[in-house]
C-alpha cells in the first residue's frame, strides 16, 4: 500500500477504501483527512494552468499545487509567440500586452542586420500578469488552488498521494508543470546533464521615461557570440528591459560575470538590479514524460526551443495535451504508462519533430558561427526568412535546408565585399 504508514495503518486503509472515493470526498481517521480529487496538477505556470483549466472545463474536480503567491516575477524575457497565441484557448487582454514584435535586430561582432514581418512575430508580455491572468481563467473554469510547496509525490495502484508540509490529497492522476531542473520531475525522468540544459540570467532594468505601447520598438534585440552556443538579449517592454544572458551550461562559465558586462556593454545602469538565474532544458532531447498515473509537461518534459530558448508556446500546448489525455485515461479507469504513452505520441506529432529540428539547427549553426552568424547577423533576406520559424509559417528543417543552399552565394558576396554592416 502507498500510503505512509506513520499515519495511515495498511490495514484499515485498505478496508475503508478499497478504490479511490468518488471527487472531493474526504476520508476521516481521527485528525487526519485526506481529500481526494480527479486530478492534482503541480505548478501554477502557463503549462500547469493551461492544463487545469482543460480539465476543469471538462467537469473533473481539479485541485493546482503552487508555492508561490502571485502575483510573482517569472524570470523570462517575456516574448509570446504567434504560434503561442495560437494554441492559446482564451482571448488575450490588450492590457497584457507589453509591445507588439515585428521583427528582429541581431547583433554578432561588428556585423549588425535589422529585419521586419508585415505581420507580428509576437507580443511581450510581463510573466507575473500573464501567469496570473491564466491561473485565473483556470479558477474560473472550477479549479481550487493550493498556495503550498508539494514536497512529494507517490503513485500507487490506487492514486497518486500529493504532499505538501502539512497537507496531503489523493488524486487519479497528477500532471506535472514544475520546472526544468525541480526534483519531483526525478520520479519520471533522469535529471539533465550539463549538455542538455542551458542557464540564463536576467533582470528587468527599469526605463527612466517609461514609453508608451504607440512608442515602443517593434524589434526585439539578440547580440551572439558573447555567449558560446548561447545569446544574450534586450527585450523592450516598454516601462523596462528585459535584459539577460543565457548559454549551454555545460559552456556557460561565471554566468553572473557575463551579466554584468553585458550591462556595462550595453551601457545600463547596475544599481538596483536584481539579477536571477535559471535553467531551461534544451529541447528535441529523447526524454522521458509520463509514467503510471505522472505526466510531465512545460520545462518539466524539457519542451522548448533549444534556438530561442522559447518555451511558453509547447508549456501551453503540452498542458492542455496532457489534460486531454488524462480525461481519455479516466473514461477507461487506465493511468497505466502504457496507456499515459499516447500523450509522447501526440506531443511528438504536433511539435516534436519542431524541437528536434530546432537542437539540430542550433548544433548547427554554433558549429560554424563564424558562417552562420554572420549570415544571420549581415543578411536581411537570411534574417528575415528566420523569423517566419518563430511566427509558424516555416518550419526548420525547410529554413535549413534554404540557408545551406545560401551559403556559396553569401561567400561570394561577402568576397566582393557586398554584405557589409546593418543598421546600427
Amino acid at each position: 500500500m502507498w500510503y505512509k504508514t506513520c499515519k495511515l495503518q495498511v490495514g484499515l486503509i485498505s478496508s475503508l477504501m478499497p478504490v479511490v472515493p468518488s471527487p472531493l470526498e474526504c476520508v476521516s481517521l481521527g485528525e487526519f483527512v485526506v481529500k481526494h480529487w480527479d486530478f492534482a496538477v503541480i505548478g501554477g505556470g502557463p503549462s500547469g494552468s493551461s492544463a487545469a483549466r482543460s480539465l476543469a472545463k471538462a467537469g473533473s474536480s481539479v485541485v493546482l499545487f503552487e508555492r508561490e503567491k502571485m502575483p510573482r516575477r517569472k524570470s523570462c524575457g517575456g516574448a509570446l509567440s504567434v504560434r503561442a497565441m495560437h494554441w492559446l484557448d482564451v482571448p488575450l487582454p490588450d492590457s497584457l500586452v507589453d509591445a507588439q514584435v515585428f521583427g528582429a535586430r541581431v547583433h554578432f561582432g561588428p556585423h549588425v542586420m535589422e529585419a521586419r514581418l508585415d505581420e507580428r512575430v509576437a507580443v511581450l508580455v510581463t510573466r507575473s500578469r500573464f501567469d496570473q491572468f491564466l491561473l485565473l481563467r483556470a479558477q474560473e473554469c472550477g479549479a481550487e488552488v493550493v498556495w503550498k510547496e508539494v514536497t512529494s509525490i507517490e503513485a500507487g495502484r490506487e492514486g497518486v498521494l500529493v504532499s505538501t508540509e502539512d497537507t496531503e490529497c489523493v488524486g487519479r492522476c497528477v500532471i506535472l508543470c514544475e520546472g526544468a531542473v525541480d526534483r519531483l520531475s526525478r520520479i519520471v525522468r533522469k535529471p539533465d546533464r550539463p549538455h542538455e540544459c542551458g542557464f540564463c540570467v536576467e533582470a528587468d532594468v527599469p526605463v527612466a521615461k517609461p514609453q508608451t505601447s504607440t512608442s515602443t520598438e517593434d524589434l526585439v534585440t539578440f547580440y551572439f557570440g558573447m555567449v558560446e552556443h548561447g545569446y544574450g538579449w534586450v527585450f523592450d517592454h516598454g516601462s523596462y528591459r528585459s535584459v539577460g544572458v543565457g548559454g549551454l551550461y555545460s559552456r556557460f562559465e561565471s554566468p553572473l560575470a557575463m551579466f554584468r558586462e553585458f550591462l556595462a556593454q550595453r551601457g545600463l545602469a547596475a544599481e538596483n538590479v536584481r539579477p536571477t538565474g535559471h535553467f531551461v532544458p534544451c529541447g528535441g532531447i529523447e526524454r522521458r514524460v509520463c509514467s503510471d498515473r505522472i505526466i510531465l509537461a512545460g520545462d518539466a518534459a524539457g519542451f522548448v526551443d533549444s534556438f530561442l530558448g522559447e518555451g511558453l508556446a509547447y508549456a501551453i500546448r503540452s498542458g492542455q495535451l496532457a489534460a486531454e489525455v488524462a480525461l481519455a485515461a479516466a473514461r477507461q479507469d487506465d493511468f497505466s504508462s502504457s496507456r499515459l504513452a499516447l500523450y509522447d505520441q501526440r506531443c511528438r506529432r504536433e511539435f516534436g519533430a519542431s524541437l528536434r529540428r530546432s537542437l539540430l539547427f542550433t548544433r548547427m549553426v554554433h558549429a560554424w558561427p563564424s558562417l552562420f552568424l554572420r549570415m544571420l547577423a549581415s543578411d536581411e533576406k537570411v534574417l528575415r526568412k528566420y523569423l517566419l520559424v518563430p511566427s509558424a509559417a516555416m518550419s526548420y528543417r525547410r529554413y535549413a535546408a534554404w540557408l545551406v543552399a545560401r551559403v556559396p552565394l553569401f561567400l561570394l558576396r561577402s568576397s566582393f565585399g557586398r554584405c557589409g554592416r546593418g543598421p546600427a
